[in-house]
């Protein structure tokens, strides 16, 4: 029963101690300035609430340069909440007291394609569809063109610098031209040469020695 009660006590002292907490962070606005900014009404972030109880603060109404920047301030923690409508619209009526700031460029870009992601989800999980192509796909495609085309350049100011080895050309002994001789040939018509005859000493050819004629019909007859 006391650890009971223990433990209720300790709960409603932490409880308690919270509330005054963040009653110290977030002071109340006054219906003055609920009435001057109707879009913080029912918000409850300590972080807004400070910064519209800085815009609502007498010491810093006559300061306009001040007040443009905590309104930005607002807008950006509008957007951050996933309060995107507000957002808008509280960069709208900046823009139309003809303030420009790149800060409220990022605001109405970050809150547009949080609302068009939420569209998107809402599209394909529960509805079940695709884009429409005479519809919502032009304008996505159209987007996410625009997004490659604005894509930041790689940050190369950690990267260590590469050494890189380029080989030297070897150098090309040029050969000189061989002269090529070419045996140039007429076409001249070659007729044949005519030798003369060598002159050949006549040998005599000797007739054959007669033979002697047999006389009579012994061969014993020119023993005698």
């Amino acid at each position: 029963m006391n650890k009971k009660i223990f433990y209720l006590s300790s709960i409603a002292i932490i409880s308690i101690s919270q509330l005054t907490f963040a009653s110290e962070q977030a002071p109340e606005l006054k219906k003055s300035c609920l009435k001057d900014h109707a879009l913080v009404s029912s918000e409850l972030d300590s972080n807004l609430i400070n910064i519209y109880s800085q815009i609502c603060d007498k010491k810093n109404k006559k300061n306009i340069v001040l007040q443009n920047e905590l309104l930005i301030q607002a807008a950006q923690q509008y957007q951050k909440l996933g309060h995107n409508l507000k957002a808008l619209q509280l960069v709208d009526s900046l823009r139309k007291q003809n303030i420009q700031h790149t800060a409220l460029t990022d605001i109405s870009f970050l809150a547009g394609v949080d609302i068009a992601n939420k569209a998107l989800q809402q599209m394909r999980n529960n509805e079940m569809r695709y884009l429409s192509l005479e519809g919502t796909y032009p304008a996505a495609k159209q987007l996410s063109d625009g997004i490659r085309a604005s894509l930041p350049e790689p940050d190369t100011s950690d990267a260590k610098p590469v050494s890189i080895s380029v080989a030297k050309p070897k150098k090309v002994v040029k050969s000189s031209p061989v002269k090529t001789t070419t045996n140039r040939v007429t076409n001249k018509a070659v007729t044949p040469s005519r030798s003369k005859p060598a002159n050949v000493a006549a040998t005599p050819v000797k007739a054959p020695a007669a033979q002697p004629k047999a006389s009579g019909s012994s061969p014993f007859a020119s023993l005698k």
